[in-house]
């Protein structure tokens, strides 16, 4: 993302679950799974959303095919991050 975070997700099979890993930042190395829910938008956009263990929110809308993913995400502190970036 534009401010350093790296993170690895992986959606899982069943279509509802995703696997998330944080390779930088404040949460490095941890991981966890969680259940999203995700609306096909026009252009080949998703709007795909979840809440972290923590009970932060996230928000992306991602292009699959343009690799490019635009991320909003709340922390429990109220803490309130806009991020873009690529799809590796």
């Amino acid at each position: 993302m534009n401010n350093g975070l790296e993170v690895v997700n992986h959606y899982l099979d069943d279509g509802k679950t995703i696997a998330i890993e944080f390779l930088s930042g404040d949460l490095k190395g941890e991981r966890m799974q969680t259940i999203f829910t995700w609306k096909p938008l026009s252009d080949g956009y998703f709007l795909i959303s979840w809440q972290e263990d923590d009970n932060s929110t996230v928000v992306h809308c991602d292009n699959f095919e343009k690799k490019k993913s635009y991320a909003y995400y709340t922390t429990m502190k109220g803490d309130f991050y806009v991020m873009e970036g690529n799809i590796a």
